[in-house]
C-alpha cells in the first residue's frame, strides 16, 4: 500500500488551489501553460504544496499564481479571478495534485519521470470525466514506461548524486566510456565483470542493478 504524501484532510484544498492557479495564470493572465507550470516547480512552491505546507495550501489559486510569478521574477497582471473549473488547465492541476498525493511523488519528480503537465493536459478529453483513479492508473503506466526506458547506469548514478566525471574518477573507468554506456552506444552486459563491479561499488548497488 502506498504511503500518502500527507493527510487527506488537505487534499481538496491542494487540488483546488493548483487547478485554479493554472487556470488563472493561463486563461486570465495569458501565460504559457508549460512555462508557467515549470515556474511553479522551480519557485519551490510546488515542493511546499506537495508537502501540504499550510502556508501554501491555504492560499487561493489566484494567490498561488501571483506568488509563483513573484518568486520567479515575472509578476502577473491583476486580473479578475474568474476560475473555470471545467477548463483543461484547471483539471490538469487538480489531477496532478491528486496524483502527487496518491503516489507520494512531488511535482518535479513526476515531471522528470514521465508524468508531465503538458502530456496530462493532452489527455483531458479522455480522462476529465472519468474517475480520478483512471488518471492514477495512466500516471502509473507512464512512470513504468519511463523507468523501462531509463538507462540503469544513469539511474543509479543520478540517485547517488554523482556526475559522470565524478563516477569516472571514482571508478577508474574513462569518462568517454561512462558516456557511451549511458547513451546506449555500449552495453554494460558486454563489459568485463571487473568494470561492472567497480561501478557497483562506487554507486553502492548490486552489479545486477546496472545490467
Amino acid at each position: 500500500m502506498n504511503i500518502r504524501a500527507y493527510n487527506d484532510y488537505y487534499l481538496d484544498d491542494a487540488m483546488q488551489s493548483v487547478g485554479a492557479m493554472l487556470d488563472y495564470a493561463v486563461n486570465a493572465c495569458g501565460e504559457d501553460f508549460s512555462l508557467f507550470y515549470n515556474r511553479f516547480i522551480v519557485s519551490g512552491v510546488a515542493n511546499s504544496v506537495a508537502k501540504a505546507n499550510p502556508k501554501y495550501i491555504g492560499l487561493s489559486g489566484t494567490e498561488l499564481a501571483h506568488l509563483v510569478a513573484r518568486l520567479t521574477g515575472g509578476p502577473l497582471p491583476e486580473k479578475e479571478p474568474l476560475i473555470d473549473v471545467g477548463s483543461p488547465e484547471y483539471w490538469t492541476g487538480w489531477a496532478l495534485a491528486y496524483v502527487s498525493w496518491y503516489l507520494n511523488i512531488d511535482y518535479a519528480r513526476l515531471e522528470q519521470k514521465g508524468v508531465s503537465a503538458q502530456t496530462l493536459r493532452g489527455s483531458y478529453n479522455v480522462l476529465h470525466e472519468a474517475d480520478i483513479s483512471k488518471t492514477v492508473q495512466i500516471a502509473e503506466r507512464w512512470l513504468d514506461e519511463n523507468a523501462q526506458k531509463e538507462n540503469p547506469l544513469k539511474r543509479q548514478r543520478t540517485v547517488s548524486g554523482l556526475t559522470q566525471q565524478e563516477l569516472s574518477e571514482a571508478s577508474g573507468i574513462p569518462l568517454r566510456v561512462i558516456r557511451s554506456y549511458e547513451q546506449g552506444q555500449r552495453s554494460l552486459e558486454n563489459a568485463g565483470a571487473a568494470s561492472v563491479l567497480r561501478l557497483s561499488r562506487v554507486l553502492s548497488c548490486q552489479m545486477e542493478d546496472l545490467l
